[in-house]
C-alpha cells in the first residue's frame, strides 16, 4: 500500500487554488447544514461527481478543520501521487494482504484521532440513483459503532452557476454482521441523501455558506439598475 505524506504547505497551497481556480468560478457557493457538526472520526460520503473530493477538501479547510486522510484506489493514487501531500493513502482491490495493509493502516489514523474519510459506492453513481449501494469496505473499517455520514448534493436553482448541498448525519451501528452492517449503512446513507434533498426543495433555513456566494450576471444587472434608479 502506499501511505500518507501530509505537507501543510502543499495543503495551503492547493486549497487556495481549489477555492480561487476550481470551486469558486464553477458554483454559486457551497452550503452547509450547521446543526451536526461531527468530530473526527470514519466518514463515508456519497459519491456522485468528480467534485465530491474538492468539494471535502473545502469543507475540511473552511469548516471542519480535522486531521483529515482519504482512502483512495491505488491505481489512482499511483496517476496523482501529489494527493499523498493532502492525506490520500490507498487500497488495492482484489489482493487480500494488501487490503489489510490499508485497513490497519486506516485504523491506526482513527486510533490517533483523526479523520478517515471514503466513499463507500466505490465509483461515481448519479445522485437519484437508488437504492444506493456500498461496499464491504466501510464494515471492515469500523472499529468504533460511531460513523459520520455525509451528503452532497447538487442544485440548479435561480443562480447562473450550480449550488452545492452539504449535510452530516452522526449514526450509530447497531447490526452485529458485517452483511447487515453493510445494509443499515447504506440505509442510513441513503435516507441522509433523500433528508438533503428534501431540504433543498424546502429551501431549509439551517444551512450556513462556506463562503460568500459569487454574484452572477443577473446579480450584477439587478445592482446596475438600482445604481441607475438611484441616480436619476
Amino acid at each position: 500500500m502506499i501511505e500518507a505524506n501530509k505537507k501543510k504547505w502543499f495543503n495551503d497551497v492547493f486549497s487556495v487554488f481549489v477555492k480561487e481556480r476550481q470551486i469558486r468560478p464553477f458554483f454559486h457557493t457551497v452550503y452547509v447544514r450547521a446543526d451536526d457538526v461531527p468530530t473526527p472520526g470514519l466518514f463515508l460520503a456519497t459519491h456522485s461527481s468528480w467534485w465530491d473530493g474538492l468539494i471535502l477538501l473545502m469543507l475540511n479547510e473552511h469548516y471542519l478543520r480535522h486531521d483529515v486522510h482519504v482512502l483512495m484506489d491505488e491505481d489512482g493514487l499511483r496517476r496523482f501521487p501529489f494527493f499523498r501531500h493532502l492525506g490520500a493513502f490507498s487500497i488495492k482491490k482484489g489482493k487480500l494482504s494488501d487490503v489489510r495493509a490499508s485497513l490497519a493502516y486506516a485504523g491506526s489514523l482513527l486510533n490517533d484521532g483523526k479523520s478517515v474519510w471514503m466513499f463507500p459506492q466505490g465509483r461515481e453513481y448519479p445522485q437519484e440513483h437508488r437504492p444506493l449501494e456500498i461496499g464491504t469496505g466501510a464494515t471492515m473499517l469500523l472499529t468504533k459503532p460511531d460513523v459520520r455520514l455525509c451528503a452532497i448534493y447538487y442544485a440548479f436553482e435561480s443562480h447562473a452557476a450550480p449550488v452545492v448541498y452539504v449535510r452530516f448525519r452522526n449514526h450509530r451501528v447497531v447490526s452485529d454482521t458485517r452483511r447487515l452492517q453493510k445494509q443499515e449503512l447504506a440505509e442510513a446513507l441513503e435516507r441522509l441523501y433523500d433528508d438533503t434533498r428534501a431540504d433543498v426543495i424546502s429551501k431549509s433555513d439551517r444551512y450556513v455558506a462556506l463562503f460568500p456566494p459569487k454574484r452572477s450576471l443577473a446579480d450584477w444587472t439587478e445592482r446596475l439598475l438600482e445604481i441607475a434608479r438611484g441616480c436619476r
